[in-house]
């Protein structure tokens, strides 16, 4: 197991948003975000009961293409079960995530941090709770396979992938060590671009390794907000 690089993290004050935040591992890996919203919907995309959710995601150079649109959907996914969307009915959240590093399975780890930050600096939606994402690295040695966290030569390993948590802000788990978390998204795939398949017992282990990682990306959040990171939907309690 490895450690994380250095976290970073800024607020960066965009103008035209309500909230945006940057989120570096290291000097290499580095996403940007912002948030609008809730703004008016268009007809053809509101929802009646709850906000719509809109994720625009771009590469560093170039036009976004199919890996971004994967990536928008899922991030899509991810901020719809993190936010209490009920609340805004007929309206939009629009989230834009701009890649400031080459595409790295530690990059995607750091614009959905980047996301999570530019959420709660808004402070205009309730949430359940803050994401915080790692990626981990995978080496197989014969019949055993090894995990590494925040790998930084992913090009050197059989594969990669990055798994999200969900971290619990009620009012009683914020001031804990470690707060309760769930697993929000995983995503593994070889250097060929195949899927990986994992046992229960090694998706166990990288989950777990991933785990301590993510806790260390809330500590990191948690200081850079202060104490007054807002608790989203009266406190809302996380199932663990």
């Amino acid at each position: 197991m490895a450690s994380l690089r250095p976290i970073k993290i800024s607020f960066d004050a965009l103008a035209g948003v309500d909230g945006s935040a940057r989120f570096s591992f290291g000097e290499t890996c580095t996403a940007l975000a912002s948030v609008s919203g809730p703004i008016s919907a268009r007809p053809a995309s509101e929802h009646p009961a709850r906000a719509a959710v809109e994720v625009h995601v771009r590469p560093l150079s170039s036009v976004p293409g199919t890996t971004e649109k994967f990536l928008g959907a899922a991030f899509k996914g991810i901020i719809e079960r993190s936010c209490v969307l009920g609340q805004h009915p007929r309206t939009l959240i629009q989230v834009v995530v701009q890649a400031l590093s080459p595409p790295s399975n530690a990059l995607v780890a750091a614009e959905i941090n980047a996301c999570s930050l530019a959420l709660v600096n808004g402070g205009s939606i309730p949430m359940q709770g803050v994401m915080c994402a790692v990626a981990v690295g995978m080496r197989r040695d014969g019949d055993r396979m090894d995990f590494i966290l925040d790998p930084l030569n992913e090009s050197k390993l059989d594969g990669a992938g990055c798994i999200a948590f969900l971290f619990g802000i009620s009012g009683s788990s914020f001031h804990d060590e470690l707060p309760p978390s769930k697993v929000l998204w995983t995503s593994f795939r070889a250097h060929n671009g195949s899927s990986v398949s994992l046992n229960m017992q090694e998706l166990k282990q990288a989950t777990e390794l991933a785990r301590k990682g993510a806790v260390a990306v809330w500590l990191n959040m948690k200081e850079s907000l202060g104490a007054a990171m807002p608790a989203g939907d009266g406190d809302v309690k996380m199932e663990t």
